[in-house]
């Protein structure tokens, strides 16, 4: 779609962004691929007006030779989803043999552009900008901590990722996420090329002073495209009032945006979920170790998370803390069967105290796709939290991986793309959408799309996990060998190692697969090695029977990666196996879900 096209378009209760390649409804962004908006915008331009069919295959597949039921089932798609939020409209009329009408009352909306904001910087500062859609898209950025110790680092990043929480509730304003934000911690920042990189109108900075228990807070809130500063405040509280003044700072910022806000946004704005100061602290502190990764971190967050709970019994978000923690521990550091039932608990003692938390119906999605193979609920927790927060990178990541597992690789990738305008510069992302493009056969253009993220951070393992896949279904061998391999030279997780086992078993070294499988035997003497692990390399030396057996007691245990069979490339041999199919109807794999039967129970 055009992103220098300066027009929306209002339909029903239905909103087209075609420079962010979106439909929204309601605020709530919806799955469609980029030819069925494509076809949709050609349509909406068009009120009332034939499209003849030759025209929209012109303007939609100019760069590709197609059939006419190709158009045929992309109009039946846009039919199905616009019918299931506004099923008495009929917006697309079929005129027999020849095209399309759009029949529905569409208004256009024209927004500037930001070509013509960055024309007119000199005079903008003492413009109204409370109708530029453009600016209402924001960056927090890590907040300095300018205080002579590094102790207060969990306090300024525990700030930033407050603001970001509580701003990122109004649907109005599109927040950066936290992962894509944080990547500029330590670094002198240029406002306008942050701007430019994360692709938003509006950055805020901000830097911290603690002494002993008052605090100086220093923010300022800039226009990247003209450069002025649209807002700046300087707070001095106590230490115990800062509650009170990421609130203050997070309702300033919007009226600084000309945001009008509704009186559930205010109450938004103005919730925590905890008045014990110690507790809030705690709960930071646990986030900001939670945020390492390592398995370290991960046990300090939790003792944090704990410490808070135990100060206040009803502090939801550190019960969600838990959850997140738990998921990470699960099948790398922990048994899952031990990991995830504790996950669980943690989400649902969450929701029984707030039901109305984003992360929580987002952790509890995972438990339920990841541990209980519950797919319809799954889905529901995914579009609850979603709901609740629709700037939830997060929870739009996840949606975009259930989709994934399911074999359902364009609402994927519609999900995932909404996820990325959120978190511009996330490194998981792009793996998703790796995923989609390679259950479509679309190797090369799933290594194109990597290719920013792995650019961006060469060593992030996934990423390169991702690419070793691709390259194997390529059938360039000794190119996945060489991404397995340098992988396992920096992390030698065992589901890093089956997969350079399993490909070097294809690749006919089966001297060195065996002594994969010999390395994952020693390991799980140390750790957990999931039985999963083992099925794969088997796989690979095309011994089936022990690929099964152990596929089995991966079931018992209730391996994660059991969510992944119906999709991964290494179980493509024993796709027709009987003894295979058996596996996937137990996880609930087995056949395809219904849209409409899950859809029906989101809502």
């Amino acid at each position: 779609m055009n992103s220098r096209d300066s027009s929306h378009f209002e339909f029903g209760s239905f909103y087209l962004d075609p420079g962010e390649g979106v439909l929204l409804h309601r605020g709530r962004p919806l799955q469609l691929t980029q030819k069925q908006l494509e076809t949709l915008l050609v349509l909406v331009q068009n009120p009332n007006r034939l499209v003849k069919k030759e025209d929209l295959m012109n303007q939609v597949w100019s760069d590709a030779c197609v059939e006419p039921a190709n158009l045929t089932q992309t109009v039946f798609v846009l039919r199905k989803v616009l019918a299931q939020y506004e099923p008495l409209a009929d917006f697309i009329e079929t005129v027999p043999r020849q095209g399309y009408r759009f029949v529905g009352a569409v208004k256009r909306i024209e927004v500037e552009t930001n070509q013509a904001v960055a024309a007119n910087s000199d005079s903008a500062a003492t413009e109204d900008t409370s109708n530029r859609d453009d600016f209402r898209s924001l960056a927090v950025l890590p907040f300095i901590n300018a205080t002579a110790s590094t102790d207060g680092d969990y306090l300024a990043d525990g700030l930033t990722e407050s603001i970001i929480n509580q701003l990122s509730r109004l649907p109005r304003l599109r927040v950066v996420a936290r992962a894509s934000a944080f990547k500029y911690k330590g670094e002198t920042i240029d406002s306008q090329k942050v701007g430019k990189e994360l692709h938003v109108r509006t950055v805020l900075t901000g830097r911290l002073v603690q002494l002993g228990d008052r605090l100086i807070i220093k923010c300022d809130l800039s226009d990247v495209a003209g450069g002025w500063q649209v807002w700046g405040e300087q707070y001095q509280r106590k230490l115990s009032d800062i509650l009170a003044v990421q609130e203050e700072i997070a309702a300033e910022i919007s009226n600084a945006l000309s945001i009008k806000l509704t009186a559930r946004e205010r109450h938004e704005l103005a919730k925590h979920y905890t008045d014990n100061i110690e507790a809030y602290h705690l709960y930071l502190k646990g986030r900001y170790h939670w945020n390492k990764y390592s398995q370290n971190g991960l046990k300090r967050a939790l003792d944090f998370f704990q410490q808070a709970i135990e100060l206040d019994p009803t502090y939801a978000l550190a019960y969600a803390g838990m959850a997140d923690c738990y998921y990470r521990l699960s099948n790398t550091y922990l048994k899952p069967v031990q990991a995830m039932p504790r996950a669980r608990a943690a989400a649902l003692q969450a929701l029984e105290i707030d039901d109305t938390l984003p992360e929580a119906h987002s952790a509890l999605g995972l438990v339920k796709m990841l541990h209980d193979w519950d797919w319809p609920g799954a889905e529901q927790e995914f579009r609850r939290a979603i709901d609740l927060n629709q700037n939830s990178s997060i929870a739009h990541q996840r949606l975009g991986l259930f989709f994934n597992l399911l074999g359902r690789a364009d609402e994927a990738i519609a999900e995932l793309r909404v996820a990325l305008k959120l978190d511009p510069l996330s490194t998981q992302i792009p793996q998703g959408l790796g995923i989609a493009l390679l259950q479509l056969g679309e190797y090369d253009r799933a290594i194109e799309e990597m290719r920013p993220a792995v650019d961006l951070e060469r060593n992030y393992h996934p990423n390169n996990y991702m690419l070793g896949w691709l390259h194997e279904r390529k059938g360039q061998l000794a190119e996945a060998v060489t991404f397995f391999e340098r992988v396992v030279a920096t992390d030698d997780a065992p589901m890093y190692l089956a997969a350079l086992g399993y490909v070097y078993a294809i690749y006919g070294l089966t001297d060195k697969a065996r002594d994969v499988l010999d390395q994952l035997q020693k390991q799980s003497g140390e750790r957990f090695v999931s039985q999963y692990s083992l099925a794969m390399v088997h796989a690979g030396l095309g011994e089936p029977d022990q690929a099964l057996e152990y596929l089995e007691l991966a079931y018992e245990e209730r391996a994660d990666m059991m969510a992944w069979l119906k999709i991964g490339p290494e179980w493509i041999s024993l796709r027709g196996d009987p003894r295979f199919q058996n596996i996937l109807r137990r996880v609930g794999l087995h056949r395809d879900y219904q849209k409409k039967y899950i859809y029906s129970i989101a809502q």
